[in-house]
């Protein structure tokens, strides 16, 4: 049983995302700014709100994983709640138009 914890650990260490010394954001972050990036430029609004929603999300969802569902159903479950919050926005745009 050691071993086995041994080794999930090294591979923790290895595998999770870190900065390196000049301090470089990992490929997710890069990847975040990015989409927000464009987010910013297609909707007018300003990036670093877009960012800070952006991260938010993301805590909100980790806080509420459950660890119990593949990768698959982590990003059906995404897309889900996404696709859920926009058909809110969108019947709260039309309620207050009419």
């Amino acid at each position: 049983m050691n071993a086995i914890i041994r080794r999930l650990r090294k591979l923790e260490e290895h595998v999770a995302p870190k900065r390196d010394e000049r301090d470089r954001l990992n490929p997710a972050d890069v990847l975040r700014q990015r989409v927000c990036r464009r987010q910013a430029a297609e909707t007018g609004r300003p990036y670093e709100e877009l960012l800070r929603e952006s991260v938010m999300e993301a805590k909100a969802f980790w806080a509420s994983y459950d660890g119990e569902r593949s990768i698959v159903d982590i990003l059906r479950s995404r897309y889900q709640r996404r696709g859920r919050a926009q058909a809110t926005q969108t019947t709260k745009i039309a309620s207050d138009n009419v």
